[in-house]
């Protein structure tokens, strides 16, 4: 029974030890962590404006039938009663079908931005550990919140260029 008591316990230090081992998360994998994510979010944002861009200036659209086609999502009834064109269907078809393409290349950069930039094995510990150390979320925030503002300063820089 003491054996069997001291195998348990001698596992159970073992298994506590090994997530203590992987739970350890450094500045430098949260840098790398934060700079692909800043980099995501930069993008997201400049995907979402050119979006916007295209549903404001289409001339077959306005903002408010485009979101009205877009909650039909393709249901023939539902576009008859909104009194949809074909050249308004035609028009919100491409711009989904622009944006579904810039969608699709921003997920194959961001995937080749983690391979590349942060790995694989750091990116699935970090984000792991985002989610239950408060301790790491804290750090990470920190260094976030640095980049996003370097590359915000950066951008405006650029801008008054």
């Amino acid at each position: 029974m003491k054996k069997a008591f001291l195998v348990i316990w001698i596992m159970g230090i073992a298994s506590v030890l090994n997530a203590q081992g992987e739970s350890v998360i450094s500045d430098e994998d949260l840098s790398k962590y934060a700079q692909v994510m800043v980099w995501a979010e930069l993008e997201k944002n400049k995907i979402t404006e050119i979006y916007n861009d295209w549903i404001n200036k289409d001339e077959n659209l306005t903002a408010i039938l485009f979101v009205k086609i877009k909650a039909a999502k393709g249901d023939s009834a539902k576009l008859s009663e909104i009194a949809v064109s074909q050249e308004e269907l035609q028009s919100f078809n491409q711009i989904e079908a622009s944006y579904d393409s810039l969608t699709s290349a921003f997920k194959n950069a961001y995937v080749g931005r983690i391979k590349e930039d942060v790995g694989a094995g750091v990116y699935n510990r970090v984000k792991k550990s985002l989610g239950l150390d408060a301790a790491v979320k804290a750090r990470y925030q920190l260094i976030f919140n640095k980049f996003m503002n370097e590359s915000k300063d950066a951008i405006k820089e650029d801008e008054m260029d």
